[in-house]
């Protein structure tokens, strides 16, 4: 495939949805339905450490939800975190309902963590529930070897910091490229990334799996084809037919050292045809 470096395409199989950034490609499982705040603790077995507990707890605090870790091993050189709620719903009936954030730390905030222990994801909105994902991982991108793929977290949200409701990406009339209809304004001072946005395409080809293509953007509007198209046919990603689609926006933001690409707004589903 000859994409741009800054373009993924990826594929997923299992009960698991796809999210997407410029520096890593990752899978989540699903079903982490949650009520209130919980604690993930993960037992010792012959494929994970003796010498130290590997655990997880999600806190609800004025600012938005502490993530606190009993311990992160020592030769992590990735911590990847993964942050999902559904809005208002209590059910989950489509990954389309799925809102989801996430932060790729590495080097001197991974180093933060190391010694702290804690993390604030405060981009929450009070009274919704959130579930949490963490990997810790070698500089490949491969779990470190004796830990969990993922360890898990849940909190209710009491207070946090919310973009403005009624943000639409609105595709336009060929389903070619997406414009955000405003940018968007958080309820109290933050500080954002040199590279604003990132866009995902989310193609579902089985009943169980799907592919994405995604990519930077530095404005309100991102056309993904005729790019997505090519790159899907040169690299025979995926069959010809038809699939049901939709795209997302992400808004990157620093908070206390920590770089957060934020889900802020996403299409309804429509057809993609590849012939």
């Amino acid at each position: 495939m000859k994409a741009s470096d800054n373009i993924k395409i990826v594929h997923l199989g299992g009960k698991i949805m796809q999210y997407f950034k410029a520096l890593r490609t990752i899978s989540l499982i699903l079903g982490l339905l949650a009520s209130g705040c919980a604690t993930s603790k993960l037992d010792t077995g012959k494929n994970q450490k003796t010498n130290e507990e590997i655990g997880l707890k999600a806190e609800a605090v004025s600012e938005g939800i502490c993530l606190v870790f009993d311990s992160v091993p020592a030769e992590t050189s990735r911590l990847f975190i993964m942050i999902q709620n559904w809005g208002e719903n209590d059910r989950l009936n489509s990954t389309h309902e799925i809102i989801g954030s996430y932060s790729d730390i590495r080097g001197g905030t991974l180093e933060q963590v190391k010694q702290t222990g804690r993390i604030i994801f405060p981009f929450v909105k009070a009274g919704q529930n959130y579930n949490i994902s963490a990997s810790f991982e070698n500089e490949n991108g491969q779990t470190i070897v004796g830990s969990p793929d993922w360890i898990y977290a849940k909190c209710a949200a009491n207070a946090g910091i919310y973009f403005n409701d009624g943000l639409k990406l609105e595709l336009n009339k060929t389903n070619t490229g997406v414009t955000l209809s405003s940018e968007p304004e958080f309820s109290t001072e933050v500080q954002y990334a040199p590279e604003k946005y990132f866009y995902a395409v989310k193609l579902d080809i089985s009943d169980h799996g799907s592919l994405g293509y995604s990519d930077k953007g530095t404005g309100l509007h991102w056309d993904f084809e005729p790019q997505m198209t090519n790159d899907l046919k040169e690299g025979e990603h995926l069959q010809n037919g038809n699939y049901s689609a939709y795209v997302t926006t992400y808004r990157n933001i620093n908070y206390d050292n920590v770089t957060w690409t934020v889900e802020i707004a996403k299409t309804p589903e429509f057809i993609y045809s590849l012939k």
